[in-house]
């Protein structure tokens, strides 16, 4: 299921090379995927205009995208979820001036794109959960950063 919501969010067919293959070549293949989530949303934060007085959401939201990238680089993946999820959240913030959480958000960004709705509603799912094992883990990270890396 994973890889079919992967490849609905993200673009089809190209998650799987993520988590099936030998050890060495999946580990390379996701460092590179880190790598360019990394890259695509700190770009995407630094290019997001706000008033003077948001320049501190900007600060937060790239500082808590570089603990996110150390804590996955790390392999601690079961803190790095909440940690996605507030990514996210700074993400919406940022962009929409919204709370990724609050009542009407998921409206509003399904009617801006379906796509972008559908990783919102799975971010939602994140943040509800109970504390996961680290595989499992690993594997909603995957997901959500493919996601974001694909946009």
């Amino acid at each position: 299921y994973g890889s079919a919501l992967a490849d609905i969010i993200g673009g089809p067919g190209a998650f799987r090379k993520y988590v099936q293959g030998n050890a060495g070549d999946v580990a390379t293949k996701r460092s590179h995927l880190l790598d360019v989530f990394r890259d695509n949303v700190g770009l995407l934060v630094a290019k997001t205009w706000v008033d003077e007085k948001d320049e501190v959401r900007k600060s937060d939201a790239l500082a808590s995208l570089d603990a996110f990238v150390g804590m996955v680089s790390a392999a601690d993946y079961v803190n790095a979820v909440p940690a996605f999820v507030g990514v996210a959240d700074s993400i919406a913030c940022l962009l929409f001036g919204e709370d990724a959480s609050a009542d009407g958000f998921m409206q509003y960004v399904f009617r801006i794109d379906p796509r972008l709705g559908i990783f919102y509603w799975y971010v939602g799912r994140l943040r509800e959960q109970d504390r996961v094992d680290p595989d499992l883990a690993l594997i909603e990270l995957l997901i959500g950063v493919y996601a974001l890396a694909s946009f």
